[in-house]
């Protein structure tokens, strides 16, 4: 992890949700977030050479952050229930720790670095269902497209480095604490995966060599805040 990256995406978030919190029209909300974000092990895939291979990785634990617009839908909603739908825009970033070729004997490779990043766009749906006090637990999806960077770099200069948009879609589940009428504090877990993300592999000389691609599934535990006009 990075703390200067990490520091100024807090910023980024803190500075959003006030701008949006002086335009939005009544009846809708905007919440930031930002938590842990944990990168699942991969298993980037391909042809190289002619030849079937596969690029084995693991990360550290890295971060995430986000921020969504939505409104509830009141046709949608009841005295038990009630339906949000949103729009997120989220960042997420992992070092790699490990990274293994399959054709390069047992181990993993020496001189390993870089990361796998992602922005991703999501139309959420959530179901809040509504408790007596301040405490109200939600779950919810989303759809949408993620934008994939890998900069990954391991033996004599062999790197992954590429991006790609892909499909993507989480599942989501938390609580949030309502502080006043306008203003709660979150608490949630989020599952994603990107659908087929490739990257071109490169030799020392910087040539690509094929591509090789997997599923990109993500972990994350968030906290946030949102503000309800």
């Amino acid at each position: 992890m990075r703390p200067p990256p990490l520091i100024a995406a807090a910023a980024l978030v803190l500075s959003a949700t006030t701008l949006s919190a002086q335009a939005l029209p009544d009846g809708y909300y905007v919440q930031g977030f930002l938590g842990y974000n944990q990168l699942q092990d991969t298993n980037l895939s391909g042809t190289i050479g002619g030849a079937p291979q596969s690029v084995f990785g693991d990360f550290d634990g890295g971060y995430g952050i986000g921020i969504a617009v939505g409104r509830e839908i009141p046709q949608w909603s009841n005295s038990n229930v009630g339906t949000r739908v949103e729009l997120e825009l989220s960042y997420r970033n992992n070092d790699v720790e490990t990274l293994n070729f399959t054709g390069n004997g047992p181990g993993n490779e020496v001189n390993t670095s870089g990361d796998i990043s992602s922005s991703s766009l999501f139309a959420n749906v959530l179901f809040d269902f509504k408790q007596q006090g301040a405490f109200t637990p939600f779950v919810g999806f989303g759809l949408g497209a993620q934008r994939t960077s890998y900069d990954l770099v391991y033996g004599p200069g062999v790197a992954i480095r590429d991006s790609d948009t892909s499909f993507a879609a989480q599942a989501i589940a938390g609580v949030s604490y309502d502080l006043n009428s306008n203003t709660a504090l979150t608490v949630d877990a989020r599952y994603s995966r990107a659908f087929g993300a490739s990257s071109s592999r490169l030799n020392p000389a910087g040539v690509s060599t094929g591509n090789v691609e997997d599923d990109l599934d993500n972990f994350s535990v968030n906290l946030g805040v949102r503000f309800k006009f």
